[in-house]
């Protein structure tokens, strides 16, 4: 993170493209836990999940076909932040993630191989289609799956990933639990 703010180039702005490309294929991680976040802070506007949802099927979609970094159009590449509001954000992110650091640290590394991240990806876009479905409070349990999906990605903490999958699963069964709700309520309404 620091590196985006340091390094050799002067220059008052920073073109976005430039900051995807730094992240790589933990770009996918960092949106989606960025999207899965802000989902979970203002749930309570209608609708808004599947604002949140969609770019966040995106991302994982493109994760399932094997893309490096989030491909955006070149107009989102090539805006542009000024360097010294992305130093005072980073330097305000780095600080929240040095007060979380001590509970989160590699473990069980090999779940965070590059050679899972497909795998990473189908669990996210199942669980980013789960964001999307306006259900009230719903999409609450797969946006903190994706949280924990993406911390384990990016710290390569593979007992955050297993408790992301397992939330994940849960969350399956929650969602048939209520498509057998709603079937049973329309059977009761029809007749």
């Amino acid at each position: 993170m620091r590196t985006l703010i340091g390094g050799t180039d002067s220059n008052e702005y920073v073109k976005v493209g430039h900051i995807l490309n730094a992240f790589g294929v933990h770009g996918f991680a960092f949106l989606l836990l960025t999207l899965s976040l802000l989902n979970t802070v203002i749930f309570m506007v209608p609708f808004l999940s599947i604002l949140f949802g969609l770019p966040m099927i995106i991302l994982s979609g493109q994760m399932v076909v094997g893309f490096r970094i989030p491909i955006f159009p070149r107009f989102v590449r090539q805006a542009v932040i000024k360097r010294d509001r992305l130093a005072t954000g980073l330097e305000k992110a780095i600080k929240g993630v040095e007060r979380i650091e001590r509970y989160i640290k590699p473990r069980l590394s090999f779940l965070s191989n590059p050679h899972l991240d497909r795998l990473h990806g189908l669990t996210a876009l199942v669980l980013a289609v789960m964001v999307a479905i306006p259900i009230p409070l719903f999409n609450i349990p797969p946006s903190i799956a994706l949280i924990l999906l993406g911390i384990g990605i990016l710290q390569r903490d593979g007992l955050f990933i297993i408790i992301a999958y397992s939330l994940g699963f849960w969350c399956l069964i929650l969602l048939k639990s209520l498509g057998h709700i709603a079937h049973a309520l329309t059977l009761n309404a029809s007749t």
